[in-house]
């Protein structure tokens, strides 16, 4: 079965696809290029992508989070993923395009109404107004055009973001694409990942993932300690094994990490 949503942000309509409970969602980019937004299973309770896997590899480092801020529209997923196995976890997350959050809750009926509609500059500041703090922020940032904010760049962003997340927690930053031939984005991301060591020093592991025919990028960064490949293939894998949500091994096999 087939839905359609229509997005101020993009010039065809949003396709979502139910098949036995597993939710595809798929979009035209400004470009003309398909993507899969994201795919999960309401009726299993999970997902066959890895990259959720990835992106949560927080879990064996840290205790579960109590306070996750999500931060744009990619991790939808991750919302309901979370509601389904975490209990008492409460989810802000920002996304400035308000038909996503439409289709969250009306096709993977996620609960969290705790919501900033607006760009991620402006609902960081509110947020350190108030003088909230979380335990885990996720991070996947692309416009509509499937281009790299500006503000990523710039080193005061992710000070702000330093204020808001708790002592010795985790955040967890998605780049897609990061090894593809183009000299631009990659120097996009040189700088982004210049501010983040400048902000939160030595403490972060970077990961390469063969993931599709493609290298995704995750950058995991908190302020507790450093963890080396030992760890993290050491720890991952010791906690797949006895971990009643089933995790995907292929996430350590096909990493390449950068110390």
């Amino acid at each position: 079965m087939e839905k359609y949503y229509n997005s101020k942000f993009y010039d065809k309509p949003i396709e979502v696809v139910n098949i036995w409970g597993e939710i595809l969602v798929i979009i035209i980019d400004n470009k003309g290029r398909e993507i899969i937004y994201t795919w999960y299973d309401v009726v299993e309770k999970n997902t066959e992508s890895i990259y959720i896997n990835k992106c949560l590899l927080w879990w064996f480092i840290k205790k579960i989070p109590k306070n996750v801020l999500i931060i744009w529209f990619w991790w939808w997923a991750f919302a309901k993923y979370l509601e389904d196995h975490v209990e008492n976890t409460c989810i802000t997350w920002i996304d400035i395009d308000e038909t996503m959050i439409d289709i969250a809750k009306k096709e993977l009926n996620v609960k969290t109404n705790d919501f900033y509609i607006m760009d991620s500059q402006t609902a960081i500041d509110k947020i350190t107004v108030q003088k909230i703090t979380y335990d885990l922020i996720l991070i996947d940032i692309y416009g509509w055009d499937w281009e790299i904010p500006e503000y990523l760049c710039d080193e005061r962003y992710f000070s702000k973001l330093k204020i808001i997340l708790e002592k010795n927690w985790v955040i967890s930053i998605n780049f897609a694409d990061y090894n593809i031939n183009d000299p631009e984005r990659y120097d996009k991301y040189e700088k982004i990942n210049n501010n983040l060591i400048n902000v939160f020093w030595k403490y972060y592991s970077h990961l390469s993932i063969w993931e599709n025919n493609r290298w995704n990028v995750i950058w995991i960064y908190n302020l507790d300690k450093f963890y080396s490949a030992c760890d993290y293939n050491n720890k991952y894998l010791k906690y797949v094994e006895t971990c009643e949500i089933i995790f995907d091994e292929k996430i350590i096999r096909n990493t390449v990490i950068l110390e």
